[in-house]
């Protein structure tokens, strides 16, 4: 067994396996975004216009494209980037896929990065057009050590993804995280290590960062069961919360 070294980008510098991971949600995560934008966005006459920021390996802009939507994203990592492309190019979908920053978008001097992101993301809706920022809440009196798994399987290929988040630190808002991915490929297993530090919020502080961008009014609260007929509040009932953000006109 080979084990790479350790690297804070290892989990995105492998988009196939990154990809597995996740491959279960994107039906659901699709039907959710429809559903949504039905329910809570502007009266469309043709297809929605999607922009993903982040957009990861794709898999969402093929799923959502695949259904007759127009579809934009952009990635910072450049294997990600790479396989978003060639996955539209592979079924046909036409589409723009680009390198970028959500940090480089321009907004007045002086913002805090979130703030930034999310002035940033509302500039390029139109009014009524939706934001969907999904995260966890911290709970800084209550933060132990945490430990996900997920398996994702193709045609020999098998991916077992372990994430590891360190209780939270309040002073410095971090949560210090641990992926390793267990690959096994022809007959031959390796491990991919990524270390790094997530930003932490509370219900409190999601809440003030949210009142800094008035341009975005929040009209739903949902978990990551993608369920349209269940909301949720900004409180620690729940730690994994979808908000929806309409752009105000």
């Amino acid at each position: 067994m080979t084990v790479r070294k350790q690297s804070s980008t290892a989990w995105y510098d492998s988009p196939l396996y990154y990809d597995m991971v996740y491959a279960d949600y994107t039906k659901k995560e699709t039907r959710f975004i429809e559903g949504i934008m039905k329910k809570h966005g502007p009266k469309l006459d043709g297809p929605m216009r999607v922009f993903e920021p982040a957009c990861g390996s794709g898999r969402l802009l093929e799923s959502l494209g695949s259904r007759g939507h127009v579809v934009h994203g952009f990635d910072l990592n450049r294997h990600q980037v790479a396989f978003a492309k060639h996955r539209l190019a592979a079924k046909g979908l036409k589409g723009r896929v680009w390198r970028d920053r959500l940090q480089d978008f321009k907004v007045p001097r002086g913002a805090a990065g979130a703030v930034r992101s999310l002035r940033r993301m509302a500039a390029a809706l139109r009014p009524g057009g939706l934001l969907l920022l999904g995260l966890h809440l911290t709970d800084y009196k209550n933060t132990p050590a945490d430990h996900e798994r997920w398996i994702g399987r193709k045609p020999g290929i098998r991916v077992v993804s372990d994430t590891w988040s360190a209780p939270a630190d309040r002073k410095s808002r971090t949560e210090a995280m641990r992926t390793r991915m267990r690959i096994t490929e022809k007959g031959k297993t390796r491990v991919e290590e990524t270390l790094w530090d997530f930003r932490t919020y509370s219900p409190a502080e999601l809440k003030a960062l949210l009142a800094k961008v008035p341009s975005l009014r929040l009209v739903a609260c949902h978990d990551f069961h993608y369920d349209l007929n269940s909301t949720r509040k900004i409180d620690m009932e729940y730690s994994d919360v979808l908000l929806v953000l309409r752009k105000q006109a």
